[in-house]
């Protein structure tokens, strides 16, 4: 009975640990998404601005 227990224990506390890796990853991932949006808004940015500043030399 106690080793059943234990191994019971075991697999929770593992089921509980990836599900926390999960929580992070789907974090991570929608860090991600959103940095690569700023970075592409800002690339569009520079681009569009870039031939005003030349014009108005």
């Amino acid at each position: 009975m106690f080793w059943i227990f234990m191994a019971f224990a075991g697999l929770m506390a593992f089921a509980v640990t990836l599900g926390q890796i999960s929580v992070w990853f789907a974090l991570l991932k929608l860090a991600l998404m959103v940095a690569v949006g700023v970075i592409v808004v800002m690339g569009i940015a520079l681009i569009f601005r870039r031939p005003k500043q030349k014009e108005s030399q």
